[in-house]
């Protein structure tokens, strides 16, 4: 009897555990599902790791982050990818990328100047870019371009684009100075110069940007400032060649105009340019060709085996090596760099492309006439590049400021030039680099 009362109470509490448990017809028909069947489906988590998210951070004008923006959209478009695009208003300092890098709010991809990058890469803030992005690190980019990624055995960033400095002039106001074409060499613009200090014509000789260290520096080639055997020594050292190029620049200075300074009659440099008042100015490419006129012609010095002639700068992407998500990152680069995005990028921004094969039919692409071959075939000497180079040329651009200026004489102006060398002397960071290196996923 005992034993059938249990039988029969376990019954009882079995249909009473079904009835409270929902079937798979009440599931179906939950009113509050059908409303927003969202709440109760959460995607997969395999779907949102493959759709993906990174965050590049960028230093541009308005136009150009504008047509970035256009060309990342284009990419979201058919790439399961998120991608968060941001303009910073400052430059691209050492300092305000490495505070971001220190403070672990690194983005996945930085857009940096090629100067920056040896540097970040010696203090392992990078990842090696060839692993990743193979495809548009081959012989078609600019051996110029990429040589100042390179370091280490490694590529550590993708060059976006190369903006040369240039000169600017006016064909008839070199007549007026009694010579038909642009200096090429020492004697010839030592000719130049004597040629103006004779007449009483043309007010300026050459205007430049006397806080763009790069300008400067270009000016000291131009004056024959180095030669083909200091090409793999610092820019800064003082050989007879460059404290020759420093005295010429002395006895020039009163000719000089800095572009940043405006008179109050002439107004800007550009258009002391057209109207004869200066007869050159030193700047970059982007810039020269947003004021062309019929007027003017632009010359970037052949690169010589005498020596370096011109400062070539340029960009490239780098990958920060805090990234979860490396692969993802280097589609985006790979797709922003390739012939398309070349193109997109130097119809808005006129800074050049790096890809050879754009150059080889240079009229179906509009670019420049004046862009000499050896840009392309990296003949003559080659950038300085190194991890301490960011410092020295801060340095660099403090003391020619000042000399520009005529607030240090040439003397001081070597004496510190010289001290540039001994206070930051080029390092190998070999062995920072293979402890890094070996800290760094495989990812």
């Amino acid at each position: 009897m005992k034993r059938r009362n249990h039988w029969l109470l376990f019954a009882i509490l079995l249909l009473a555990l079904i009835s409270l448990s929902p079937s798979k017809h009440s599931a179906s028909i939950n009113p509050e599902e059908n409303k927003n069947p969202e709440l109760v489906r959460p995607p997969s988590q395999e779907k949102v790791q493959e759709e993906g998210y990174i965050k590049v951070v960028v230093q541009m004008g308005e136009a150009a982050f504008l047509r970035l923006q256009q060309m990342n959209q284009s990419f979201m478009n058919v790439h399961p990818l998120k991608v968060d695009l941001v303009n910073e208003p400052r430059e691209a300092t050492y300092s305000s990328v490495r505070l971001q890098l220190e403070l672990g709010e690194s983005p996945d991809i930085f857009l940096l100047d090629n100067v920056l990058v040896r540097r970040f890469a010696a203090e392992g803030y990078l990842l090696p870019t060839e692993s990743y992005y193979f495809g548009s690190l081959t012989g078609e980019v600019l051996s110029g371009s990429l040589a100042q990624n390179e370091w280490n055995s490694y590529v550590w960033g993708v060059p976006l684009d190369v903006d040369p400095y240039v000169l600017i002039y006016n064909p008839d106001t070199l007549k007026k100075l009694g010579v038909e074409k642009l200096p090429k060499s020492t004697e010839e613009w030592a000719l130049l110069i004597s040629n103006f200090k004779n007449q009483t014509v043309v007010p300026h000789l050459l205007g430049l940007d006397y806080d763009d260290p790069y300008a400067t520096l270009s000016l000291l080639w131009q004056l024959g400032g180095e030669k083909q055997e200091d090409n793999a020594r610092s820019p800064f050292k003082l050989t007879e060649e460059m404290k020759a190029a420093i005295d010429q620049v002395d006895a020039s200075r009163t000719y000089l105009l800095n572009k940043k300074d405006p008179t109050e009659t002439s107004g800007d440099i550009w258009r002391m340019l057209y109207n004869g008042e200066v007869a050159v100015v030193l700047t970059r490419a982007s810039e020269a060709t947003q004021h062309e006129h019929p007027r003017m012609e632009i010359s970037f010095s052949e690169q010589m085996d005498t020596g370096r002639t011109m400062w070539i700068s340029g960009r490239s992407f780098v990958v920060s090596a805090q990234t979860d998500n490396a692969e993802a990152a280097g589609v985006w680069i790979s797709e922003m760099t390739n012939q398309a995005g070349q193109r997109n990028w130097y119809e808005t921004t006129r800074h050049l492309p790096v890809l050879k094969s754009l150059y080889y039919d240079s009229s179906k692409n509009n670019l420049p006439e004046w862009i000499p071959a050896t840009l392309v075939n990296r003949q003559g000497g080659t950038l300085p590049v190194g991890a301490t180079l960011p410092v020295q040329m801060n340095e660099f651009a403090g003391i020619t400021e000042q000399f520009l200026r005529g607030t240090i004489n040439s003397k001081l102006y070597k004496d510190r030039l010289s001290q540039i060398e001994k206070d930051t002397p080029e390092e190998t960071h070999e062995d920072t680099l293979e402890e890094t290196l070996e800290d760094i996923p495989n990812k």
